[in-house]
């Protein structure tokens, strides 16, 4: 069978399973995206209030108002957490086992990707609604479906370039002890530089050029701006080919570096 087949054969049985074993927890999944919707709320009500006494802002209120309830759904779609277990797993020698299977480790975090963010739409979608229908004169919704279409092409752009970023940070992890600090390190940088804290067009003027090119914005603000933001056409396409740039070249470093580090690997059972 097909290489490619076989990995696309193995990731939706494995998403089968853990949907399975995962649904068990739908209490734990309505928690989650609780607290994942908290935090754009917040904000979105404090530069509101902002905006209401006199700031003087680069955007308006229904920029703002769209950003953030779209912002919820934007991260946890986005969203990869498997640069920490991937680095355990390479440093216990749990990757041994995985070794002598026809399909590869990746896989299986694919799949637990793939699994938690099916059951989280169903927690978090009816929350966004409801934000959504309190603040829906206030936004900035496109009517015709080329944008969502967009949308939709960038979110899974984002996701990918998100997992290969974590791939090539755990994979470090063949040749140095602990790899929490660089973990730790891309959450915070990220969470600043995509606009989950805080929207990248109220970013000082001076470092727009940096903020508009670097590769955080492309997961998380970017899909965000197709929507709420005045994006032109040529703005929209230029956005999506540095985005695709951005996964090629991020997945050939993840690559190049996850093949060197099995060559190298060493551990009890390798």
């Amino acid at each position: 069978m097909n290489p490619i087949r076989r990995n696309l054969r193995v990731v939706r049985r494995m998403t089968a399973a853990d949907i399975a074993q995962q649904s068990v927890y739908r209490g734990a999944w309505i928690i989650f995206m609780l607290a994942n919707i908290c935090t754009p709320i917040i904000s979105l009500l404090i530069w509101r209030t902002a905006l209401a006494n006199g700031a003087k802002l680069p955007v308006d209120e229904r920029y703002v108002t769209t950003y953030f309830v779209l912002l919820g759904f934007v991260t946890m779609a986005t969203s990869s957490w498997l640069a920490g277990f991937l680095a355990q797993d390479i440093r216990l020698g749990k990757l041994s086992s995985w070794m002598v299977r026809p399909a590869s480790l990746l896989v299986k975090f694919v799949a637990n990707n793939l699994s938690e963010k099916f059951l989280k739409l169903f927690a978090l979608v009816p929350m966004i609604g409801i934000v959504w229908w309190i603040f829906r004169a206030s936004m900035n919704l496109p009517s015709g479906v080329g944008r969502w279409v967009l949308f939709a092409v960038s979110i899974g752009l984002g996701a990918v370039l998100v997992f290969t970023i974590d791939i090539l940070i755990a994979s470090l992890a063949f040749w140095m002890d602990d790899v929490t600090a660089l973990v730790q390190a891309r959450v915070i940088i990220a969470s600043v530089l995509s606009g989950a804290v805080v929207p990248l067009a109220l970013m000082p003027a001076w470092s727009r050029g940096f903020v508009d090119h670097q590769p955080f914005r492309y997961t998380v603000s970017f899909p965000v701006e197709i929507v709420a933001g005045q994006l032109s056409g040529h703005e929209l396409l230029a956005g999506l080919g540095i985005q695709l740039g951005y996964v090629v070249v991020f997945a050939a470093l993840a690559r190049v570096v996850w093949s060197a580090g099995l060559r190298a690997y060493s551990a009890v059972g390798a």
